[in-house]
């Protein structure tokens, strides 16, 4: 069933001059979801005619605070009484909340609210309805779930994001878009056959992803960099393969106009994360890299992962690159060192012989 859906911001409304900019990026990112504009009434926005199982995905929508199914009637109390009535005939008793938008309304936000309890009843726990009072009527949202918040997604501010498939990279791309910015993937696979990669747990995490934003994903082979590291020392070939995924970031970064790269690294969350190996493995690398999880518990960030529906997912098996070098990592590792092995290895030409058999896939939101 087709039902009007009333949409909240929050950050949005503390911009200055340009909170219209924004307002104009969430509404692009609304009509690529739903196909239709929503309409803007009095800082809120109202899509119309939502069909009823395709409004969760406004959950995962950078920019959004809240959302509710809304009815919108007359300014008249007798009928806003019966509209939560019926309500309270559906759902059960209300946890009702009033706010007075239009401040000449005669009546105080508490004077409505008072009314209605008194009239209908209510309780703490009960089906949360919010009801706001407008210059022209009144509006009742209920079934009202929170979004992500942040802000909408700026396609200027385009980021490249390492992409594993694991927990922590896959819910990195959604903490970035919230924050704005536009997101693409790099994986580094273990197949002879990147389609093959695509074959397996991390197509279910990309069509998540899609969902928010269209992405480009690049494809690129790890037995370049397997073949040529293996003369390293063993303990070392960790850290010399986060420095070659960096590496091989930045190039793609410089070549394809991203501002910035971004990791799902975690301060000390395994033995190889220590300050010494991360700062070792980024040297030498000048483009902004982005660590939205430095300091983020795991537990917290598994709960991102099951809220932006990828857990499940990014837990099932897969040959990750990470768990096939060597098993016991320095954990110390010295930035003149990495940067010795560096060059004994020819990590640079590595990176050129990678973006060699670099392919890329689109992802996009029918």
């Amino acid at each position: 069933m087709a039902e009007d859906v009333s949409i909240h911001y929050n950050e949005i409304a503390l911009k200055g001059r340009n909170r219209r900019d924004f307002e104009k990026l969430l509404d692009k990112e609304i009509y690529r979801t739903f196909h239709k504009r929503p309409e803007k009434i009095w800082g809120r926005l109202l899509l119309r005619g939502v069909d009823e199982k395709d409004t969760d995905r406004l959950a995962l929508l950078p920019g959004i605070a809240w959302f509710g199914r809304t009815e919108i009637i007359e300014r008249d109390l007798e009928k806003l009484k019966k509209a939560v009535k019926a309500l309270e005939a559906q759902y059960g008793p209300m946890n009702i909340d009033v706010r007075r938008i239009d401040k000449s309304y005669e009546k105080t936000s508490l004077d409505i609210r008072n009314y209605l309890i008194k009239e209908v009843g209510g309780e703490e726990s009960g089906q949360k309805v919010r009801i706001e009072i407008f210059k022209d009527n009144f509006t009742v949202n209920y079934d009202i779930e929170r979004g992500i918040g942040g802000l909408p997604i700026d396609p200027k501010n385009k980021v490249l994001s390492l992409f594993s498939g694991g927990i922590d990279s896959s819910v990195v791309p959604f903490e970035l878009m919230k924050r704005g910015m536009s997101v693409d993937l790099l994986h580094v696979h273990a197949f002879n056959d990147p389609d093959l990669a695509l074959d397996s747990k991390i197509k279910g995490i990309l069509e998540r992803i899609k969902e928010v934003n269209d992405f480009k994903l690049y494809l690129v082979p790890f037995y370049v960099f397997s073949i040529k590291a293996s003369a390293a020392p063993p303990r070392y070939e960790l850290v010399l393969f986060k420095r070659f995924l960096l590496k091989l970031a930045e190039r793609l970064a410089n070549e394809m106009g991203y501002k910035a790269i971004a990791t799902g690294d975690s301060l000390s969350q395994v033995a190889s994360q220590t300050l010494d190996n991360l700062r070792a493995e980024s040297s030498g690398v000048e483009t902004l890299i982005l660590r939205p999880f430095t300091t983020v518990n795991k537990e917290e960030i598994i709960k991102l992962a099951m809220r932006y529906g990828t857990y499940d997912l990014s837990i099932q098996p897969y040959k990750d690159c990470c768990s096939i070098v060597s098993k016991h990592p320095a954990t110390n590792a010295k930035s003149e060192v990495i940067e010795r092995l560096s060059k004994e290895i020819d990590l640079d030409r590595i990176v050129d012989e990678s973006m060699k058999q670099m392919k890329v896939k689109e992802f996009s939101f029918d």
